[in-house]
């Protein structure tokens, strides 16, 4: 079926009709015109091909909803009616847009956005269809994470790192009179959360770590911080909103808890009371308008299950939805969650499937049925030639078993021996999930299985699994996936000499220690922007994170043995399979000279090292031309160091 091509002007019909809701209104299509993929190999562009949308947001009408979409190949930000129909495309900028927010009032949009990847997020005032932008913030050396509007939409509140890098500040913009008021000078990572129904108080949160952080109230009047979460020991509190009553916060906590559980705090009590505890770790949560009502989602196994809370009730009830995941967004501390409709009958959120790629999805809360609102096309790709996940877990040294999905396509079966692909995700404080991957399923489709771990340290199976992985226990988690590996080979998954690491972030440092510590095991290795060496890492990443990733892999000063000792760099003359590194020059995260440090190493010692350097890119590659270019040079890599009988490199 042709689709619309909104990424050029001039064109007047989109072919046949758009695909109708389940209530009869019909979806906003968009993206490129691609046929239908028949028969035969279906090359590496195709699955890089397909668009997401992200990121919703009702306005305070209810006639419209505000989302990013990368049909342009860089995210920006478009509307459309709740109807469907046609989506308008409200920027026009070079760089990623990261996130889009009308003000309750309706005559402005908050859009957030960085340059190159590099995280110094800038706020913008865009007029409701795009007129005009006028930036709100100015300083391009310094982050400012967007917070929140105020409830009569006159002001934002947002952070700010420009008077210390290290340090963000707490500030509030009034939007009529141009004007910044800097309300709280603070240390280390400091966010804006959420105003109180009056517009006179906000929540603040600081973060000690990854997985540990605290609440304050703060009074435009009086803005000394008041604690709301003080506490021992590590423990998270999230997504904060206010009661009607302005004098109760729900909020999502570990504290009280294994798994990120519904919690209260009534102002003035030293400690939140649980209100609901599920086991698995509650994801994302919305308030209703009129504050009675409760959305939210649970991690189940890496999949998300939708709820709606009557919270005078005490009553749940589920809404249906295909296996995937409420998905995320991608820019800094911006996030992607649930959005009420203004009157209360709507929800809105974007979903993601193994087969299924991200778009945003609407709720009709009077029938309880979800289904997409835009159809961000999917490269032609037919969901039937794609590889579901398949839900698996393996036996590691300590008797532990460690949950991964595993994708390959449909004649795949155990004792094949293939040439495998261990994925390992970044973080360490995250989880892979069963989300839509193009470059997955373009290795399963070639004929690789590809494993896709969540070693410990990672997120979504409880605090205490999270934690097994700190400082001195580091190497573990590199043993979880050795066995990994091990488990492919003795179930008959994967040939054992055509095993490959691959992981970005955090995950290539894994690809790295996994190349330095079991040497036999692995083919090759695939890093992208990973850590070599922890020491210089600490010491040149942006000085507002150093301190939160020294809560995890140790610090400088007390833990410099511990860092140098888990630091692949140090070790280099263990690694003999061939890595190929990838690495953005703006990475604020992980500086590119963590990959040069690795490549100049490896090279000197006469392994193959091949070296993918992306200039205008930072922490991840957004660019659609840069993924291009990525992945072509992973896969001609991998088909030139690990031969086999399914090799792409025809595709």
């Amino acid at each position: 079926m042709p689709v619309c091509d909104l990424s050029h002007a001039g064109l007047d019909g989109c072919g046949d009709p758009a695909p109708v809701r389940p209530d009869g209104a019909a979806r906003a299509r968009f993206g490129v015109a691609v046929a239908s993929v028949g028969v035969g190999a279906i090359p590496l562009d195709r699955f890089l091909a397909p668009r997401r949308a992200y990121g919703p947001a009702f306005s305070p009408d209810g006639r419209r909803i505000f989302f990013i979409a990368d049909l342009t190949g860089v995210p920006q930000a478009y509307a459309v009616g709740p109807g469907g129909g046609w989506p308008e495309q409200l920027t026009f900028t070079n760089d990623r847009i990261g996130l889009i927010r009308p003000s309750p009032r309706g005559d402005l949009l908050a859009i957030a956005g960085d340059r190159d990847g590099d995280e110094r997020e800038q706020i913008a005032l865009l007029a409701p269809h795009g007129e005009s932008l006028d930036p709100m913030t100015r300083d391009l050396t310094a982050m400012h994470p967007f917070g929140a509007w105020s409830p009569d939409g006159t002001r934002i509140a947002f952070a700010s790192n420009a008077r210390s890098p290290r340090d963000f500040d707490i500030a509030v913009y009034d939007v009529d009179a141009g004007a910044k008021r800097v309300l709280l000078e603070g240390e280390g990572a400091v966010r804006a959360e959420a105003w109180s129904p009056d517009g006179e108080r906000l929540i603040v949160s600081r973060a000690q770590g990854a997985m540990d952080n605290d609440l304050f109230e703060v009074a435009l009047a009086d803005p000394r911080p008041r604690p709301l979460t003080l506490h021992g020991g590590a423990a998270r509190h999230f997504h904060p909103a206010y009661r009607a009553d302005g004098q109760r916060i729900l909020l999502v906590t570990d504290r009280l808890t294994d798994a990120l559980a519904l919690a209260e705090i009534h102002l003035g009590d030293a400690e939140p009371r649980l209100v609901l505890d599920l086991g698995w770790d509650i994801e994302t949560m919305a308030l209703s308008p009129d504050r009675e009502k409760l959305a939210f989602s649970v991690n189940v196994g890496g999949f998300s299950e939708l709820y709606v809370r009557d919270l005078a009730r005490r009553r749940n009830r589920q809404i249906p939805l295909p296996p995937g995941v409420i998905a995320w967004g991608f820019v800094g501390n911006l996030g992607d969650g649930i959005d009420w409709s203004p009157d209360g009958r709507w929800l809105t959120f974007s979903f993601t499937g193994p087969r299924m790629t991200q778009n945003v999805w609407l709720v009709d809360l009077s029938i309880d049925r979800a289904a997409p609102l835009t159809a961000a096309h999917q490269g032609g790709l037919s969901p039937e030639r794609l590889a579901d996940a398949r839900t698996v877990s393996y036996p590691t040294f300590d008797g532990r078993e460690i949950p991964a999905f595993l994708y390959a396509s449909a004649d795949a079966r155990p004792g094949d021996r293939r040439r495998a692909i261990v994925l390992i995700h970044g973080g360490p404080e995250s989880q892979i999930r069963p989300g839509f991957d193009g470059v997955t399923q373009f290795f399963a489709h070639h004929g690789w299985v590809v494993l896709t771990p969540n070693v410990r340290g990672s997120t979504g199976y409880g605090k205490a699994y999270t934690h097994l992985d700190d400082v001195e226990r580091r190497m573990d988690a590199v043993a979880d996936a050795k066995h990994a590996a091990l488990w492919l080979a003795a179930s008959g998954w994967a040939d054992p000499g055509a095993i490959v690491a691959m992981g970005q972030s955090y995950g290539g440092f894994m690809v790295l220690a996994c190349l330095a510590t079991d040497p036999d095991v692995w083919a090759a290795g695939a890093d992208l922007y990973g850590i070599a060496d922890f020491v210089t890492f600490l010491e040149n990443t942006h000085p507002h994170r150093r301190h939160l990733r020294e809560a995890e892999y140790g610090s400088l000063t007390g833990d410099r043995a511990v860092l140098e000792r888990i630091s692949p760099l140090r070790h280099v003359h263990r690694m003999r399979a061939p890595l190929i590194a990838v690495h953005g020059e703006k990475d604020p995260r992980v500086p590119i000279g963590e990959t040069e440090q690795i490549v100049a190493a490896l090279r000197s010692r006469g392994l193959r090292c091949e070296f993918v350097r992306l200039a205008d890119e930072g922490h991840g590659i957004v660019r659609l031309e840069n993924r291009r270019r990525v992945y072509a040079a992973i896969r001609d890599f991998l088909d030139a160091v690990v031969p086999g009988p399914t090799a792409a490199t025809t595709s």
